[in-house]
């Protein structure tokens, strides 16, 4: 019985998607989970609710107020976004680094 569990939540892990974070240029949290992008929609106590930034596609995920995956829902109505994960992902870095540069001459 012990090792049905053990398989049975290998697999549960193994299909959940891998999800990370960053901010719009607006400084709006967005959610990528396997090379797709979410946006916050709404928070209650104990869950956030992501929809996906593409307009007329329906699929959602959820994750509890620490950012962990509860659920996806639904399936998405166009290809996966994943370069357009790394141009956001770059300029979130140039942005950062921009940042860190003005606090060092500003302080010198």
């Amino acid at each position: 019985m012990a090792e049905a569990f053990v398989t049975l939540t290998s697999e549960i892990q193994a299909k959940s998607p891998s999800i990370s974070f960053i901010n719009s240029n607006k400084e709006k949290p967005l959610l990528f989970a396997d090379d797709y992008t979410f946006k916050l929609n709404k928070i209650t106590t104990t869950t956030k609710y992501w929809i996906c930034t593409i307009k007329d596609c329906a699929t959602k995920v959820h994750t509890d107020s620490n950012n962990g995956l509860m659920k996806s829902v639904g399936n998405h109505s166009h290809l996966p976004e994943k370069e357009k994960h790394e141009v956001r992902e770059a300029r979130e870095k140039m942005t950062h680094l921009k940042k860190h540069f003005l606090t060092l001459n500003i302080s010198t």
